[in-house]
């Protein structure tokens, strides 16, 4: 049980501090261990690092099996963890070009950040969903999430500028384009530190 809580806090810090774990020797002793027991936040973690080791690796099927076993558990008794769990499908749906399947993902994470009062990760969900409908090009879908986002209160400032950039990208592909628009939006952006790429 001490291997096991320690191999899972091993997991966790590393993914906490932007670590990209391809070993996944380490999620693996955790679920080793916590597969065996009943329902537990301990298992729907271990089941959800060992997917985010799988991810890393870019091996998307057995990825989803794990995030599958671990929305399951987390569905029954962790709530952040259960929008966590969707939230990373959304971005391995994402990376295979499944377009319904990230949607339908994003969106019962944003339901359930909603329902945990988690508004931070919410509109970051919320952000994500729209970049998705602009990708799509949806445009009048993206343009509201956009607008809904830039009008909240008390928004992250990183989320914010993020939407600023993706509204003005939306202003510059939308079929009646509003350039000034786009370049009053895009100095926003600069102004608040946010760096440009090639694409802007």
């Amino acid at each position: 049980k001490m291997r096991a809580n320690h191999a899972l806090l091993h997991a966790m810090a590393l993914d906490k501090n932007y670590i990209d774990v391809i070993d996944d020797s380490i999620a693996q002793v955790a679920v080793d261990y916590y597969s065996r027991k009943g329902i537990s936040k301990n298992k729907a973690r271990a089941y959800y690092y060992l997917g985010i080791a799988y991810y890393y690796q870019k091996d998307y099927d057995k990825a989803i099996l794990e995030f599958t076993k671990a929305e399951k558990v987390a569905e029954l008794c962790d709530s952040l963890y259960w929008a966590m769990t969707k939230s990373i499908q959304a971005k391995v749906y994402s990376s295979t070009y499944n377009d319904i399947e990230t949607l339908s993902c994003l969106k019962s994470a944003l339901n359930i950040y909603l329902s945990i009062s988690d508004y931070k990760k919410a509109q970051s969900v919320r952000l994500r969903i729209a970049n998705q409908y602009l990708n799509q090009l949806d445009y009048q879908k993206a343009d509201s999430l956009l607008t809904y986002i830039l009008n909240s209160e008390n928004v992250d400032n990183n989320i914010k500028s993020q939407a600023i950039k993706s509204y003005a990208y939306l202003k510059i592909i939308q079929p009646e384009r509003e350039s000034q628009k786009a370049i009053v939006l895009y100095e926003e952006y600069m102004d608040s530190e946010g760096v440009m790429s090639i694409q802007d």
